[in-house]
């Protein structure tokens, strides 16, 4: 009876171990497969994920246009804080990188669509001095007047009568300092605050006030 029971048993245990061994090999399996799942949503989100990173419209243009616009020292200088709904429409027409176009846009924006200068300035991320720098340019030379002067590298220190012109109106409303930052900024032209005022003064110390 005994040696009977034993039997069974072993049987019974062997069978127990043949059922722990197959629901073993199915979790595995089972573990397998949602690992797999696991690696195929990451890379999906990756993908995904990866076309949304888009590359900056200074990629998108072309190396040859970026350099000319740098040598020719009409690249604004801060194309990215350009807000005017023009250049965000994402029309390839309208470049914030082109300074030459920001700033015909913005002169036409004031004198034509009738906006204030200040709110004007601050869509195409430029200053108020740079606007009347503008106007007074476009005035006296049209769309030519837009372009940046070129500077003899002998002479572009020097405060030539042109810049001089820009320079006056200015001073009615910007110390030397804040000049001489304009210039910098705008004419790349490197002059001591010292200079400008002198360069300011001297028509009137030789022809005195009409």
């Amino acid at each position: 009876m005994l040696s009977q029971f034993c039997r069974e048993c072993q049987g019974n245990y062997a069978g127990y171990i043949a059922i722990m061994r197959c629901f073993y090999e199915e979790r595995t399996a089972l573990i397998l497969v949602l690992l797999y799942l696991i690696l195929l949503t990451i890379d999906l989100q990756t993908v995904i994920l990866g076309r949304k990173n888009l590359p900056s419209q200074e990629v998108i243009m072309s190396e040859e246009k970026l350099r000319i616009l740098r040598q020719s020292h009409t690249l604004h200088p801060h194309p990215d804080q350009v807000r005017d709904p023009l250049f965000t429409s994402g029309s390839p027409f309208f470049d914030p990188h082109d300074l030459v176009q920001i700033k015909y846009e913005l002169l036409r924006r004031v004198r034509v669509d009738g906006d204030s200068v200040s709110h004007a300035t601050s869509l195409f991320a430029l200053s108020r001095p740079t606007f009347y720098a503008a106007q007074a340019a476009w005035e006296r030379s049209g769309l030519l007047g837009l372009l940046p002067e070129p500077t003899d590298p002998r002479q572009a220190h020097k405060l030539t009568a042109e810049v001089l012109v820009l320079l006056r109106p200015l001073a009615n409303t910007m110390s030397s300092t804040q000049l001489a930052t304009w210039l910098r900024d705008e004419r790349q032209l490197g002059v001591h605050p010292r200079s400008i005022e002198r360069a300011l003064a001297r028509p009137a110390k030789k022809g005195g006030p009409s």
